[in-house]
């Protein structure tokens, strides 16, 4: 799912969230930090972990949970 997740953005670059792909819990974590349908994010430092900002905070990801984020 690289192309249309978080995983393909690099740094400086924006994106939207679609929605969360994965497990339950995974999803609900992402939800609760701004990870919702619609929110506009940007990746400050791709990698593993990646930082991205969102709702004006800087977040650390895996390459996990980057990767069940999906991009519109």
């Amino acid at each position: 799912m690289r192309g249309n997740s978080l995983l393909a953005l690099n740094a400086g670059e924006s994106g939207t969230v679609f929605g969360i792909v994965g497990n339950q819990l995974a999803a609900k974590r992402l939800a609760d930090m701004g990870f919702v349908r619609g929110a506009r994010l940007e990746m400050v430092r791709p990698g593993a972990p990646c930082i991205v900002r969102i709702d004006g905070a800087c977040v650390g990801l895996g390459a996990g949970h980057q990767a069940s984020i999906a991009l519109s």
